[in-house]
């Protein structure tokens, strides 16, 4: 019976580890591949179903409907008044020279529980 060198067993030895790896991590990305591929028709019903809702929301939203939604529900409602508005800067402090500032300061002199930000 002849020998066969050890280079030649090593060699074959390493290709069928390096075919069985090969294998292994073919598979494992294939998987993967497929997992990947049910997220992303999840997310694409998820968008179709968001995109769906917003587009029932915005008809909702229209002057129209809110309208007869309030008069459903008994509400009125009507615009503020400039006595009504208090406008503030990027901090939350109240800009200077406007109505209801003027007003909200008339308050807060006549009542400790109103809190005016910005003094």
């Amino acid at each position: 019976m002849r020998f066969v060198p050890r280079i030649f067993v090593v060699a074959a030895m390493m290709a069928i580890g390096y075919a069985v790896i090969y294998v292994v991590a073919d598979s494992k990305c294939k998987r993967l591949g497929q997992e990947i591929g049910r997220y992303e028709r999840k997310h694409s019903a998820l968008e179709n179903e968001r995109i769906h809702e917003a587009a029932k929301w915005d008809e909702k939203k229209t002057p129209e409907k809110l309208a007869r939604a309030m008069l459903q529900h008994g509400l009125e409602m009507s615009y503020p008044t400039a006595e009504q508005v208090l406008r503030v800067d990027h901090a939350g402090r109240p800009l200077p020279n406007q109505v209801a500032l003027t007003r909200l300061q008339r308050l807060s002199s006549a009542d400790p529980m109103v809190n005016v930000r910005g003094r």
